[in-house]
């Protein structure tokens, strides 16, 4: 008995203890000691706390300008002064950089086309011309390839023409793909997420089943697919023009990234 009477004492003792509100000696505070003094760590934790003062950028004058960092950043300096103070004097102290930056700009651009000019290996226009007549003369080979590609890609695949009866982008776009076939002889399946059809697909595929398969959420949905495999991969969604459809299948299956862009 005496012993269960001293357990129950400690224990009610302890309880006790922890309802009195005092400072561990383990502790400052709520955070735990690094120092053995909280007074040494009160202040450390003070001055970290404390936020450095700012010290403004120092002024550059424009001759002793020497790299491209330091026109940024003196410049950056002058546009703050005269946005805070737009007296005329800082407006001319600002104005004085940007003309010599404008200069500046002036004689790259100048020595880079010069450069171009002279390098036609530099010249990116040559394989993607800017001027009207070198881009009317490209966008006429681009069409006669993409052309030249479809005819060729119809032999071997097909297009997969996703639609909903009630859907009114599907029935804008279904001319077209019928219009594409007609022209380049490829052949397309329509396929009905809704199992009917349409004008120009009146008797479609069932294709609930495959749109969840494919994950098809939107429609019209236009696929290019292989004949002898079964392979598929997206040409696009929502409605696409004739020239649209047939630019995307060059894309996808004619170039690598970066080539005609």
């Amino acid at each position: 008995m005496k012993r269960i009477g001293w357990v129950f004492a400690l224990f009610a003792g302890v309880a006790h203890a922890q309802n009195l509100d005092y400072q561990s000696v383990w502790s400052c505070g709520n955070e735990p000691k690094v120092n053995w003094y909280c007074d040494e760590q009160i202040q450390e934790e003070t001055l970290k706390a404390t936020p450095k003062p700012f010290t403004p950028p120092k002024r550059i004058e424009i001759e002793n300008i020497g790299t491209a960092a330091q026109l940024r950043e003196e410049l950056k300096r002058r546009e703050d002064v005269a946005v805070m103070a737009p007296t005329e004097a800082n407006l001319k102290d600002y104005l004085a950089l940007w003309q010599l930056t404008q200069e500046k700009g002036a004689v790259f651009a100048d020595n880079w086309r010069r450069v171009v000019w002279q390098n036609p290996d530099l010249d990116y226009s040559l394989k993607r011309p800017a001027n009207n007549v070198a881009i009317k003369t490209y966008d006429a080979q681009r069409v006669q390839d993409e052309e030249k590609q479809l005819r060729a890609l119809a032999k071997e695949h097909g297009l997969i023409f996703f639609f909903r009866s009630d859907c009114p982008y599907c029935h804008a776009m279904a001319p077209t793909l019928k219009m594409l076939a007609d022209k380049y002889g490829i052949d397309v399946l329509g396929v009905s997420i809704d199992s009917k059809g349409i004008a120009e697909f009146p008797h479609p595929r069932d294709g609930r089943t495959q749109a969840v398969a494919w994950g098809i959420e939107r429609v019209p949905a236009l696929l290019i697919g292989s004949k002898k495999t079964g392979e598929h991969a997206p040409i696009g969604f929502g409605v696409m023009s004739l020239s649209e459809i047939i630019s995307r299948i060059f894309v996808l299956t004619n170039t690598k990234p970066g080539d005609n862009f």
